[in-house]
């Protein structure tokens, strides 16, 4: 190998580095003009912008959606996405909950994804008025915080109340 080659390879592999670093300190690129935007592309592809939260002591909860129906009397019913027919369509429900956390995702596309759940339960529950959906995570505490009795705590992304669409109406987004 010619030392040129030797030098792009090299410049290559730290350039890497140097994304694999900034996404382990959760910097973001995107705001910073085009190349920043080629790099956020080139990070995601690779798998340099993961974060890596899933090394202790910072090994968070998977985010997790909550559904509370109402039927017009006032009954309250609690429901989840069930698990998929497939673990590949499990791994798109994550995505899609992830999708409500990701600090580049706007409120209408939020509202979308709401909308389109709370369509599937009320076919789910004929009897639901309003569907309030809840996403959010579980935060464990340290262990440390355990020990002295601390208790995990839910934390809200996004929460929306969905009412039925009136019968023949266009509906009632959040």
């Amino acid at each position: 190998m010619s030392p040129r080659s030797r030098t792009m390879l090299l410049a290559a592999a730290l350039g890497h580095l140097v994304l694999v670093v900034t996404g382990g300190l959760d910097i973001c690129l995107w705001e910073t003009g085009a190349l920043g935007r080629v790099l956020t592309y080139y990070s995601a592809l690779t798998g340099a912008d993961t974060g890596y939260g899933f090394f202790a002591p910072k090994v968070a909860s998977p985010p997790t959606a909550a559904f509370t129906l109402v039927d017009v009397d006032g009954r309250a019913i609690v429901d989840s996405l069930p698990p998929g027919i497939t673990r590949e369509a499990d791994i798109r429900v994550e995505d899609l909950l992830e999708v409500f956390d990701h600090r580049r995702s706007d409120d209408r596309i939020r509202a979308r994804l709401a909308a389109s759940w709370a369509a599937t339960l009320f076919a789910r529950h004929p009897q639901a008025a309003s569907v309030t959906v809840d996403m959010g995570f579980r935060r464990t505490p340290s262990m440390a915080a355990l020990r002295r009795g601390a208790a995990p705590r839910w934390r809200s992304v996004y929460r929306a109340r969905v009412v039925r669409p009136a019968r023949g109406g266009q509906g009632g987004a959040p």
